[in-house]
């Protein structure tokens, strides 16, 4: 017969240490690039569209400062404003009634046909002396536009 050992002869039972985190797996190195590279990409964007909204809300700025100014001098303002999100090929070519067509392609219809008046008169007010209804829709039509969110328009991605 075979003899069975005894209790106290026994040793007892040693638990293996807990899993180190480290080193990572790839999974999570990959999880984690990842992660950091989406981080990155955001905080790029965000910084450019702040960028962008600061340069037209400079704009806005000066034109509420600039109530009375002329029509050169708020066309000046809009076209400085409009190459930081355009290009400069398609903002040089605009002037007079085109350059109102421009303006207009950023508003919605019902905004669009409030100020569609105003391109009779373009030719007339842009190179003659304006009279004050004109200025006076240009200022609104201005504001309006500088209201938008100019880097979603049509034309803002060559940029």
């Amino acid at each position: 017969m075979t003899q069975q050992p005894s209790l106290q002869q026994l040793n007892d039972i040693v638990e293996p240490n807990d899993a180190s985190w480290w080193p990572p797996s790839w999974v999570a190195l990959v999880v984690v690039a990842v992660a950091l590279i989406l981080v990155a990409i955001f905080i790029i964007w965000g910084v450019r569209r702040w960028q962008e909204s600061r340069t037209r809300k400079t704009a806005m700025k000066q034109l509420l400062q600039q109530n009375n100014s002329s029509v050169e001098q708020l066309t000046v303002l809009l076209k400085r404003t409009a190459l930081a999100y355009y290009p400069r090929e398609l903002i040089a070519e605009k002037h007079s009634r085109n350059w109102l067509i421009f303006l207009l392609a950023a508003l919605s219809d019902k905004e669009r046909v409030l100020f569609e008046p105003i391109l009779e008169q373009a030719d007339k007010n842009f190179y003659g002396i304006a009279d004050d209804a004109f200025r006076q829709s240009y200022y609104q039509l201005a504001k309006l536009w500088l209201s938008k969110d100019l880097s979603k328009q049509p034309g803002a991605e060559h940029v």
